[in-house]
């Protein structure tokens, strides 16, 4: 999960990122301030959307885990989750959102990506588990803590 976040992180001043390091590790910030922090997001008009992610990601967590609040070992993978459905959505963004790469030209250099509205849109790519899927990858840190349920 640190490497993710430590990816996630470049083209940062070392300075910029202890300072984000700080916020995220930091128990006084709020849920909300920690994704703030990560997605580089300073101002409130984006507030009530990214409440909403970070709620609707902690209900799919808790349902897949079968607890009834969130073990404190999961807030740290809650934001980083949250982030990563911000991100993999295109949510908060006026334009499509950009997919992964659909083709690679070298001579001459041409790079294109995919859109949200193309086949391999990245908003669908955020599978929350239903299905069958696994979370975006997360799934085998979630199993650690899922409830046997009769």
């Amino acid at each position: 999960m640190l490497q993710q976040i430590l990816d996630s992180l470049e083209g940062l001043t070392d300075l910029e990122k202890n300072d984000l390091l700080r916020v995220l590790m930091s128990p006084t910030y709020s849920r909300l301030e920690k994704v703030k922090s990560l997605l580089g997001i300073t101002g409130t008009d984006q507030d009530g959307i990214l409440e909403f992610v970070i709620q609707a990601i902690e209900e799919m967590v808790l349902s897949y885990t079968g607890q009834d609040t969130l073990p404190a070992p999961l807030e740290k993978v809650l934001v980083v989750m949250a982030v990563s459905y911000y991100k993999s959505a295109g949510l908060g963004d006026t334009s499509a959102a950009v997919g992964p790469v659909a083709s690679v030209k070298r001579g001459d250099v041409t790079t294109s990506f995919a859109t949200s509205s193309g086949a391999s849109g990245s908003a669908s790519t955020f599978n929350l588990g239903q299905d069958g899927g696994d979370f975006f990858g997360w799934k085998t840190v979630l199993n650690e803590y899922r409830k046997l349920r009769w």
